[in-house]
């Protein structure tokens, strides 16, 4: 028999170590209608919450999830159990979010939003906007000769500039429903630098574990059973997918170790799971930091779960925009549906597997994206494409520091391979 990996004791490790923290529990039993997170709030560490069969539809309580957990514990949810966003939750809010490139190259990050976005026009249609409104905004021109610097911008898909050639006033300065932009330079900025500012709906979580800067460590978490998470994506308004917060069904944020997430469904949605850590530090340009405090996210594993994600992306490990580190990761064994990326290693992961696992995507199956190392990719299976697209795919974004490469095997197109690679 081979050895065994290290971060496969570690996993094994981890699973007995919450199963037996967990097993003198008492058992709080959740019926549709009834408040989980006031059953929750009741309950003590190491007991069961066990959502019984039926639908139980909720709004947001605490942290924006529909059960924020900050205690051991573990959540079932049974055969016929599903945990349901209700409809209307979120609304498109009149409040933009400006999201940056943060490329190394970019000299001048001095954007600023105003005016009053018009709540009353329709949104823009289309997958990359989620159903809200995104402007584009870029450096078209450098000035010279004490002449000011231009941008070029645009209201509809993403990256579409029709608007070109802008005098910078250092003013506010109108573009379209009501906003208004102000750069902090009339000058000095690279060329083609580049900024977005979402008009969407905020973010909602199913159950989240911590709020990211929590001092403690919350640890020994299970979620499992063969019942649903459900965020409602169709019939509420999302985040536009380039802000820095995003929708999940299961979100476990700073310092938090020792989870087990498995067997569940989780579905229409943004993200299935997402999982990273937070800084306190200035964020510099390429993913640097400047001095803080990490609260840093370790030894989580996400296996046997399914993923029906017909509109949305799937598992996402590590963030640039908190740059908290997270190691020790499993993500094994999971079958998922999605549109976009299934499984994503990103910014300051350190540590992790992504083996076995069976994937349908409309976009990559499995992006190590951004700095990431010391990673296993082995034994996963591309179904349902036949256009010779990759299972794995390994780069980061201009001006940010590269994946370490991670060891691959075996990793399989069913349709495109002709041989095992």
């Amino acid at each position: 028999m081979k050895p065994l990996l290290l971060v496969q004791v570690v996993a094994i490790a981890v699973v007995l170590s919450v199963r037996v923290a967990l097993v003198d529990g008492a058992e709080h039993r959740v019926r549709p209608g009834e408040s989980p997170q006031a059953v929750l709030d009741r309950a003590a560490p190491g007991d069961r919450l066990v959502f019984l069969p039926g639908l139980h539809q909720h709004g947001l309580s605490k942290h924006r999830a529909m059960l924020y957990v900050e205690k051991s514990v573990e959540i079932e949810l049974q055969e016929g159990a599903t945990l349901k966003l209700a409809p209307g939750v979120t609304q498109v809010e009149a409040e933009g979010e400006i999201t940056t490139d943060q490329d190394a190259s970019k000299k001048l990050d001095d954007l600023a939003i105003g005016g009053q976005f018009d709540l009353s026009r329709p949104a823009v249609d289309g997958p990359e906007a989620y159903g809200n409104t995104i402007y584009t905004i870029v450096i078209d021109g450098v000035g010279k000769d004490g002449q000011p610097d231009t941008f070029a911008w645009g209201d509809g898909n993403i990256f579409d500039t029709p608007h070109k050639q802008t005098p910078i006033t250092g003013d506010w300065q109108d573009l379209s429903h009501g906003v208004k932009v102000r750069f902090g330079s009339r000058t000095g900025h690279s060329l083609r630098s580049l900024w977005f500012v979402s008009y969407d709906g905020p973010e909602a979580y199913g159950i989240r574990i911590g709020h990211g800067r929590q001092p403690h460590y919350i640890e020994n978490v299970r979620i499992f059973g063969k019942g649903t998470i459900d965020l409602n994506a169709s019939r509420n308004a999302l985040p536009s997918g380039l802000v820095k917060n995003i929708n999940a069904c299961v979100l476990i944020h700073g310092r938090v170790r020792n989870v087990l997430i498995e067997h569940i469904t989780m579905t229409d949605t943004m993200r299935s799971v997402m999982a990273y850590g937070e800084h306190t530090g200035a964020f510099l340009a390429g993913g640097k930091v400047g001095p803080g405090e990490s609260f840093d996210a370790e030894d989580i594993t996400v296996q046997y779960t399914r993923t029906l994600n017909p509109q949305g992306s799937g598992y996402l490990f590590g963030h640039p925009s908190f740059r908290g580190h997270i190691r020790r990761v499993r993500c094994n064994h999971n079958y998922m549906e999605t549109a976009t990326t299934a499984i994503e290693p990103n910014f300051n992961l350190d540590g992790y597997e992504v083996i076995g696992n069976v994937i349908k995507s409309g976009g990559q199956a499995i992006h190590c994206w951004r700095h990431s190392r010391n990673g296993v990719i082995a034994d996963n299976l591309r179904i349902h494409d036949n256009t010779g697209k990759p299972v794995v795919v390994v780069n980061s974004p201009t001006g940010w520091e590269p994946p370490a490469q991670p060891v691959l095997r075996n990793n399989r197109n069913h349709l495109s391979d002709r041989s095992h690679r």
